[in-house]
């Protein structure tokens, strides 16, 4: 039997044909084209198994003495037995009756050669009998979306076999459009012995597509070997999903945008975090790795000087230090003209002397979901680089910025309050085993590493973390644009408003700090808020009212804190006399001074002392906080329920500072010496 394939053809090798076969010239070096041929190599170069009527692919490169590979050389393909196998010119197999034959290409002289065996059956089955699409998290249905503009996914298949084998094997990947035109493709080799059986904990390839080729809209499929070089008895099983597409479940999330904030410790000698833009990768390692996140937009803000202490040395960071800390801090993002909406990360640096911290770190947990405004998006932590742990401070930014995205505490090491009684795994491991998609994406890693579902939930106290499907699922759901865009309702524009603020201990005590007016947005009510604020004005008249629910606070689960931004006048402030805080603990009441201040009293002062941060003070003994504003961007610089602090500020930067007499507030101007 005789065709155009036993005439032994030739072919030109050009570059084009050698990439086509898997070894262009972006994988070897070329030489120029009079340069001796040295090797002529075919792939596969092992046994190929064909049924009858049954065709296969051969790959060939023609390479020189040096390993560099030729292009413009003439490839002459030959069959020893032409009644059992034919080749094309190009290196395609025919199988034609049962038996074996050698296939051979030659290039001046030079040969490679190959078999094929034509059998009636193979007596073995490969089968794709499963895949996923991971960022991170995926739970056993597959269920969980790839979130648009945010880490490439890893697409995990399973291959089983109903003989071992050993051999790797080409998959493909294809994404199609809407039309079902292939939009994008990629091959993987399987890795291991193939067995009857195959799980995601050890996936049998893994596809690593690029975050810029995922898109609403797209669909996949998985081939198995399409060049035919691992044939068997069943090809129905080589393509997966078999109905032949699945849809690509995708999702959209806002961008989370961060501000990291280097906190000053005015009573541990001015102790400032290194805090750079190198430093800030670090910081976001974990939270990219385990959260369903898009666009992160990140910077560094001004620095802010608290006057809460650390402790005494040697153990520090005690739970009094980061309440206060915390709200001094929420203060400052509220007042903000510009960033009070991002997430606030105020960054620690536990002093010289202290080498433990009771705590890392505390946040707000949203009380009732809005999307800004007072308690909803800020926390403190410690700075990455000094728990002896090197994971322990960027663990902690993705645990607490979980909790300013709804999250409670996993059941995991002894995770004391507020515990997430809902969560659905006894001990607060993983409900299902991760992959470390964003190590691999980074260079990190040569494959998305199985993350065991031994492993603590990010919201818990365990170590290592990963997060499970139950919190990647509730973060997902409270990110969802329409979900926040139902919490927030209309959006409120800054205004004049009073804040009012305070704690909650278990003794159901109230205290109230002094309040302070700026402009910022004011506080949006709740319906099911438990306790309301009043102002009241000399004769007892209410000049207004407002509602609010306490936020609660990671950590802390014996203290609230409140903080409500309530719009008013110049005039309704000057015949503010009382506030009163009602609700379940009680009531609390705050008046003004009895020297109020002075509108032309005040005259902040400021006295450089040597080795420290200038002293600002408000020059009025009926001053019972202080607050310090950068005049030229109105960032919050500093706080204190006191009439005078120490803050870290540059000399020459121009001030405005707010004084408060505990209900009304005086504004002065000073330079920084």
């Amino acid at each position: 039997m005789f065709s155009s394939r036993a005439l032994g053809l030739a072919v030109l090798v050009s570059t084009s044909l050698m990439a086509a076969c898997g070894g262009g010239s972006g994988d070897t070096p070329t030489q120029p084209t009079g340069t001796a041929v040295a090797t002529v190599a075919i792939t596969p170069g092992d046994s190929i198994l064909l049924k009858p009527a049954g065709s296969a692919t051969l790959s060939v490169a023609v390479l020189a003495s040096t390993g560099a590979a030729l292009t413009g050389k003439t490839v002459t393909w030959s069959s020893s037995d032409n009644s059992r196998v034919t080749v094309s010119p190009t290196g395609q197999l025919a199988a034609v009756a049962v038996g074996r034959a050698t296939v051979t290409a030659t290039s001046e002289g030079k040969s490679g050669t190959t078999t094929v065996v034509v059998v009636n059956s193979f007596a073995r089955d490969f089968a794709i009998i499963g895949a996923e699409f991971t960022q991170g998290v995926q739970d056993a249905a597959g269920s969980i979306p790839m979130i648009l503009s945010g880490n490439p996914a890893v697409v995990n298949v399973l291959v089983s076999s109903t003989v071992s084998a050993s051999s790797p094997m080409q998959l493909v990947l294809r994404l199609l459009d809407a039309a079902g035109s292939v939009v994008y493709t990629d091959t993987a080799l399987t890795r291991g012995p193939l067995l009857p059986t195959a799980t995601y904990v050890s996936p049998t390839a893994q596809f690593l597509v690029p975050s810029a080729k995922l898109a609403a809209g797209l669909k996949w499929q998985i081939v198995r070997d399409p060049k035919g070089w691992a044939g068997d008895d069943g090809a129905s099983n080589d393509v997966f999903p078999a109905a032949g597409t699945n849809a690509l479940a995708t999702a959209t999330v806002p961008p989370l945008n961060i501000r990291f904030v280097p906190i000053v410790l005015a009573s541990n000698n001015n102790s400032t975090p290194p805090l750079t833009d190198a430093l800030i990768p670090d910081y976001l390692r974990t939270l990219r790795s385990i959260h369903p996140l898009g666009v992160i937009n990140t910077h560094i803000g001004a620095s802010f000087t608290t006057s809460a202490s650390f402790g005494t040395p040697p153990t520090g960071g005690a739970q009094a230090f980061w309440t206060q800390a915390l709200a001094d801090l929420d203060l400052a993002r509220v007042a903000d003209p510009t960033d009070a909406a991002s997430n606030w990360y105020g960054v620690i640096a536990p002093p010289a002397g202290f080498n433990f911290a009771t705590f890392g770190g505390f946040s707000y947990i949203p009380p009732n979901g809005t999307a800004s405004g007072p308690q909803t998006r800020t926390t403190v932590a410690v700075r990455t680089g000094w728990f002896s742990n090197p994971t322990q401070a960027r663990d902690l930014v993705a645990h607490e910025i979980g909790h300013t995205l709804g999250r409670r505490h996993a059941p995991c090491g002894n995770a004391g309050a507020p515990l997430d009684l809902n969560y659905p795994v006894a001990g607060g491991v993983l409900d299902n085993i991760g992959h470390d998609v964003y190590a691999w994406a980074n260079g990190l890693a040569t494959s998305a590493v199985v993350v065991p579902a031994s492993t603590g939930d990010v919201m818990g106290y365990c170590f290592p973390v990963w997060s499970s499907t139950y919190t990647y699922n509730g973060i997902l759901a409270f990110r969802t644009p329409t979900v926040l865009a139902s919490r927030a309702g209309a959006e409120p524009q800054r205004t004049r408003v009073l804040v009012v603020r305070g704690s909650i201990d278990n003794e159901k005590t109230i205290k109230l700090e002094p309040a302070f007016t700026f402009d910022a947005k004011p506080s949006v009510p709740g319906a099911g808020d438990s306790y309301r604020v009043e102002g009241v004005d000399a004769n007892g008249g209410v000049l207004f009212t407002s509602s609010f629910t306490p936020a609660v606070i990671d950590h802390a689960p014996a203290l609230e804190h409140f903080a409500v931004a309530i719009p008013v006048s110049s005039a309704l402030e000057e015949s503010l006399a009382e506030v009163r805080v009602v609700g379940p603990a009680g009531s609390a009441t705050l008046s003004r001074s009895v020297s109020s201040l002075a509108a032309a009293g005040l005259r902040p002062t400021a006295v450089r002392r040597i080795g420290a941060a200038p002293t600002i003070s408000c020059g009025d003994s009926a001053s019972r906080g202080i607050l310090i504003i950068d005049a030229a961007t109105g960032e919050v610089r500093g706080v204190a329920s006191a009439g005078s602090m120490a803050a870290d500020i540059d000399p020459g930067r121009q001030l405005s500072v707010l004084c408060s007499d505990g209900l009304r507030t005086r504004r002065g101007s000073i330079s920084a010496p």
